[in-house]
Parts: C-alpha cells; structure tokens; sequence
C-alpha cells in the first residue's frame, strides 16, 4: 500500500512539474507576442499616414483594436505582413490580444514622443 501511495505522490509531483512548465511556457509565449506587437507597432508606424496614426490613437482600447481589425483585418494584416511577415502570422490568431496590446502600446508611446513635433 505504501509503495502504491509513494508511487501516486510521485507521478503527482511529475504532472505538477509538467504543469508548472507548460504555464511558464505559455507566459514566455505571451511576453513574446506583446514584444513583438511593440516591434511591428515601430516599424508600422514609420510607413502609417498622419490619418492612420490618429485613427489608431482615437480608438479606446486594444478590445477596440481587435474589433476595428475584424472589420479591416484583411487590410490590417495585408500592410502589417508586408512590413513584418513572419512575426505578424505567428500571432495572428494565437495570442492575439498580447499582440494588439503591444502594437497599441507602443504606437500611443510613439505618438507621445512625436506629437508635439507633427502638430506644429
């Protein structure tokens, strides 16, 4: 009996391990996508008009994001795989809103640097 109880505690321990691993793996997964939306947020940003830009600042949220890109996604992730296409297919549909997260993030940062200078 003993032997049966230390056997289930250690196959335990190992699917907890397994676990714990595999959460670890999803959060790298996450950052990377959030990273890499900051990337392409850069390098979008470089080739988007005044109109676009302002456009993406006006929207409230990365949810809004997600909706205005469900209306335009084939036009988003046309421009956005031209500039950056492996990056953008890896999180087009997986870890989507770390990805919109990210781009949003970093387009509003860059637009605070270079406002003042675009407005005048």
């Amino acid at each position: 009996m003993r032997k049966v109880i230390n056997k289930l505690r250690a196959e335990k321990t190992i699917i907890e391990m397994k676990k714990s691993q595999m959460q670890e793996r999803q959060m790298e997964e996450i950052e990377d996508a959030y990273r890499t939306g900051t990337r392409i947020a850069t390098k979008w940003i470089r080739g988007a008009s005044y109109q676009e830009i302002k456009d993406a600042i006006k929207r409230p949220n990365a949810n809004h994001d997600a909706n205005y890109f469900s209306l335009m996604r084939s036009i988003y992730f046309t421009s956005i795989e031209k500039i950056c296409p492996e990056e953008s297919k890896r999180f087009k549909w997986v870890y989507n809103d770390a990805f919109l997260n990210g781009w949003r993030e970093e387009v509003n940062n860059i637009w605070e640097s270079i406002k003042d200078e675009v407005n005048r």
